[in-house]
């Protein structure tokens, strides 16, 4: 259970390169941006943040899971039931605990709300997939997501259904966002370079071999899946405090596709990939979106394509895997190159 001063450091390294450009996004929100524009780029870190924590499960573990938005939905709407005033809560969600009832928390009692709540989900959740054979895992985590999804939907006495939540109070600014990023940033980096981390991505490569050495196989996949968890259950919160309204829909199939394919871009087993692939399809996103609507450009229109950007992110997916099935950067992160890393490789003068 030796920590590696290698990986220790490669981490670190990588740690201060994601953490300037957060911070430069942050400033950016801060100086330049209006209204509308910053909350865009403030969303952005946000959905940045819960890639990094799907990374840790599914880039650790070579599992892909479609069930982490279950984990986003359970964290926003845990943390907006307990910070909405409680006229507003009794009129949308009569049927909460009473100690629910008349809390309307501030941000951090919030945000705690929300990550117990993951956690027992988690926990429940957790132990049978950590046991299942990596062939169905995937399988089981989108039954997961079609379960949560319609419980809140149909859960109107809690949720207000359909509708969503509505009004839950701004408790976020941009720096509230910032340190939410850098947190999940780090712990992500800490946990790849654990010796946890290592035995998950020996699990990873080859599971019987790793069973063999004495890896227990289950346990290292339910850490894994539990840090991830938490992650995205802080991520979830936040963001849920950051939007002030929000609806079942925004929890299903688009969001999970959305934040794989931002993975799946960038390269599943690095964390500067999940942000990476974050930048590209968000950018790839934002340059499209106007065309769904059409586009008149002088006398040359652009007819309505909805849609476009869905397609225009699953043709980039596919000649990324066909390319470079790893992604664009693979398992590599930032911090893996230094100048002795230089020297060594007989780059000298």
């Amino acid at each position: 259970m030796n920590w590696s001063s290698r990986r220790l450091k490669e981490a670190a390294r990588t740690f201060l390169v994601l953490a300037i450009v957060f911070v430069s996004v942050a400033i950016v929100i801060e100086v330049l941006l209006g209204r509308s524009d910053s909350r865009i780029a403030t969303e952005f870190m946000l959905v940045t943040s819960m890639v990094i924590a799907i990374q840790v499960y599914v880039g650790n573990s070579g599992l892909v899971s479609f069930g982490h938005i279950a984990f986003f939905a359970i964290a926003a709407y845990a943390a907006g039931l307990a910070a909405l005033p409680p006229e507003r809560l009794a009129s949308i969600a009569p049927d909460v605990p009473a100690w629910l009832a008349n809390m309307e928390a501030s941000l951090p009692v919030a945000v705690g709300i929300a990550i117990v709540a993951v956690i027992i989900f988690a926990a429940f959740t957790g132990v049978p997939f950590a046991r299942m054979k990596a062939s169905v895992v995937s399988a089981a985590t989108l039954a997961l997501l079609v379960l949560v999804h319609s419980v809140i939907n149909l859960w109107s006495g809690i949720t207000h259904g359909p509708l969503g939540l509505v009004n839950v109070p701004d408790l976020v600014n941009t720096w509230v966002v910032l340190g939410t990023c850098l947190i999940i940033t780090a712990a992500a980096l800490l946990y790849r370079a654990s010796p946890w981390g290592l035995r998950l991505q020996a699990v990873r490569e080859d599971e019987v071999a790793a069973a063999a050495l004495g890896i227990p196989v289950a346990r290292m996949r339910f850490a894994g899946w539990m840090v991830s968890a938490v992650l995205m259950a802080l991520g979830g919160s936040v963001w849920a405090l950051n939007a002030m309204a929000f609806a079942p829909a925004q929890f299903y199939f688009t969001d999970t596709f959305a934040m794989l394919s931002m993975l799946v871009i960038g390269g599943l087993g690095s964390v500067t990939g999940a942000v990476l692939g974050a930048v590209i399809v968000t950018v790839l996103s934002e340059v499209l979106r106007n065309l769904e609507g059409g586009l008149a450009i002088g006398s040359f229109e652009i007819p309505e394509l909805p849609g476009i950007v869905q397609m225009a992110t699953a043709v980039l997916i596919l000649l990324i895997l066909i390319w470079r099935p790893g992604g664009l950067l693979g398992n590599t992160e930032a911090g893996a190159f230094s100048f002795g890393n230089l020297r060594t490789k007989g780059w000298r003068r």
